[in-house]
């Protein structure tokens, strides 16, 4: 009999500090909600010529970001160019060079015809 006293007072202490746990968290709750849901005083919007001068710095910043990327591309189309001329001429002599003797080959039957 002791023993279902002793559990029982435990129970209800048990019981108890819950509750009083739960109260905290829905009156914490509802001043989270009430902070959160309450119209600012102070809150303004933003002035016409504030809103234009983001607008402005944004299409600056866009129009930059563009004259870069075209900057960009020309240099690296005339680094190719150029890197073309320089290792190409190599390519282009031997080429050349290899395309001569089938020339001649060519060439030289039909010289022995016309004879």
């Amino acid at each position: 009999m002791i023993f279902l006293v002793k559990l029982s007072l435990h129970m209800l202490s048990a019981m108890w500090k819950a509750a009083e746990l739960l109260l905290r968290v829905s009156r914490w709750k509802n001043k989270l909600k009430h902070r959160f849901d309450r119209k600012k005083e102070c809150a303004e919007p933003m002035k016409k010529s504030c809103l234009i001068a983001v607008v402005a710095v944004l299409a600056a910043v866009a129009g930059a970001l563009g004259a870069v990327a075209v900057y960009l591309r020309r240099r690296e189309k005339e680094l190719d160019e150029y890197e073309r001329l320089l290792f190409g001429e190599d390519d282009a002599a031997t080429v050349e060079d290899t395309a001569e003797p089938a020339e001649a080959a060519e060439e030289a039957p039909a010289e022995d015809k016309a004879e």
